[in-house]
């Protein structure tokens, strides 16, 4: 029986992704393009684009996808001029 003051750990099954660009510049197809075959394991997609801000972000949750795979993802966005910068949650 668990006490109610012990921890519960539960393993998380989803898995967040973002990158971020100059306003104006966020290139949602080539997002898309690099998520590839994980798009069907899309939960929720969103862009936040304000007026006056310093960046577009858009951010992706993933049901699953394989560690090594977001990493792979990051490292072809990083290399995109229009990226400000790229993070994700494992």
């Amino acid at each position: 029986m668990l006490s109610p003051r012990e921890p519960i750990l539960v393993r998380a099954t989803t898995r967040t992704f973002g990158v971020r660009c100059p306003p104006g510049q966020l290139q949602v197809i080539t997002l898309w393009k690099v998520i590839g075959e994980y798009a069907s394991h899309v939960k929720r997609c969103r862009a936040v684009a304000k007026g006056g801000a310093t960046y577009e972000e858009m951010s992706v949750i993933f049901t699953w996808v394989p560690d090594d795979a977001l990493v792979a993802m990051a490292s072809r966005l990083v290399a995109l001029p229009w990226v400000l910068d790229v993070w994700f949650c494992p």
